[in-house]
């Protein structure tokens, strides 16, 4: 089907009866990093989605159900002729995208009022304050000369990062004035991992505690847990936060369900209403601290087989269902939350930058009892550029198990491997070489 016969504009430029009367049709803007693995979800269920890309990402293998946004009006008359029902965002790409189409579409979405609350870290924090749920503090500033006053009025230490990121890019724990101020120095003006210019920076007050993740999927304002982890992050070479894990436990104890009721109530203050989110929370002595809300699936690396092995679904699959069969959806509020399996889902770790002549760790991996599927490790000639940023650049592995020891052995020793430096070979390139 050729979308581009749909450029014209509606007669009565009325988009959303002209949406109402016409079938429906999903819409993904953006399906690209972990919106892949969403876009598969919906294409197991249904043929009938739209994919939307902004110039810029158009995969070179695009098929014949893909639009290309170039014009906000343009691409809201052609949704509405095609019948558009349901705007997803697909990605981190794609949330401002969805918000601004659903509203200008009158379809079922996120508080567009709070849009970009959602994206920037700077607002968010203002949001969820706002609505009188306990939140560190944080400074934007914009400039060196910013940076350099707001530090005076700082607690150390602090988190420094990009208002707007992913990937842990350009985060640091700073423990005093110096470290910030070069945390700070080396973020603004540069390049992020979205593709946009750092002009602004976060100094947000550290939050120290046990992380968790809780993945949801909500509609009409109603918020469904579909998945949930206890992450160990380390801090390494001057403070940059480097995921090593994250576990699914069987059960939810009494800290669980409180990282997960402050979880619900941030998404309410963030006017999350509709689709995917994934939160990152911090449990300090005052109680839980949210990190950062994401309105989009979990990422990188949504591999399928061992979330249903473990869960019984997936953060994507979830979100998928919501849009196509809401009523098998909303049956799933009646059911507690519970995992049939131990999940681990492990970041690996190169030890160095450099080029990789080998993996010769692979063997050991394989060799774990509760291996369930090592997807993503790179080979030999690969380029390793940064082996701090959680990109599942260099590899993940997933561990499923019914026994909570034995995975907790076996993580214990993919950890030994890469801090020995036995799971790659590299050969070192002092261009690349990181300094503290």
């Amino acid at each position: 089907m050729d979308w581009t016969d749909w450029s014209s504009r509606c007669p009565t430029g009325d988009c959303q009866r002209a949406t109402e009367e016409l079938h429906s049709m999903i819409v993904l803007t953006n399906p690209v990093s972990s919106g892949t693995a969403l876009a598969r979800a919906f294409d197991e269920r249904t043929s009938d989605t739209l994919r939307i890309y902004t110039p810029e990402l158009v995969p070179a293998d695009h098929g014949d159900r893909t639009l290309v946004h170039q014009d906000l009006e343009e691409t809201c008359v052609t949704l509405a002729r095609a019948g558009a029902s349901h705007v997803v965002a697909a990605s981190e790409y794609g949330v401002t995208l969805a918000d601004e189409l659903n509203h200008r579409l009158g379809l079922p979405g996120n508080d567009p009022f709070l849009s970009g609350a959602r994206r920037d870290k700077y607002l968010m924090i203002r949001a969820i304050n706002e609505a009188r749920v306990p939140i560190g503090n944080a400074v934007m500033v914009q400039s060196i000369a910013e940076m350099t006053a707001a530090l005076d009025g700082c607690e150390f230490p602090i988190m420094v990062k990009p208002v707007d990121s992913a990937g842990s890019d350009g985060c640091r724990v700073c423990p005093d004035r110096l470290a910030a101020h070069r945390a700070g120095a080396a973020v603004l003006g540069n390049r992020n991992l979205l593709g946009r210019n750092n002009d602004r920076v976060l100094l947000q007050e550290y939050i120290s505690g046990p992380q968790y993740v809780v993945n949801t999927v909500s509609i009409g304002g109603t918020h469904l847990l579909s998945d949930y982890y206890h992450c160990r992050i380390d801090e390494v070479e001057g403070g940059a936060p480097v995921y090593r894990h994250m576990r699914a436990p069987q059960l939810l104890d009494d800290r669980d369900h409180d990282v997960i009721r402050y979880t619900l109530r941030c998404l309410d203050a963030l006017g999350i209403k509709e689709g995917a989110a994934h939160s990152e929370v911090r449990m300090t002595s005052n109680g839980p601290r949210m990190v950062e809300v994401n309105s989009r699936v979990m990422g990188p690396c949504l591999e399928p087989d061992p979330y249903f092995a473990a869960l019984g679904t997936t953060h994507q699959h979830a979100t998928a269902e919501r849009y196509l069969d809401p009523e098998a959806f909303r049956a799933r509020f009646q059911m507690p939350y519970r995992a049939r399996k131990h999940l681990a889902k492990v970041f690996l770790r190169a030890h160095s930058e450099g080029t990789i002549s080998a993996v010769p760790g692979l063997a050991a991996l394989r060799r774990l009892p509760n291996l369930h599927t090592v997807v993503g490790v790179p080979g030999a000639g690969t380029t390793v550029r940064d082996r701090l940023l959680t990109t599942g650049f260099t590899g993940i592995a997933f561990l499923v198990d019914d026994d909570g020891d034995r995975l907790t052995e076996s993580l214990a020793t993919i950890h030994d491997l890469e801090n020995a430096g036995q799971l790659f070979d590299i050969v070192p390139d002092d261009r690349l070489n990181r300094k503290a």
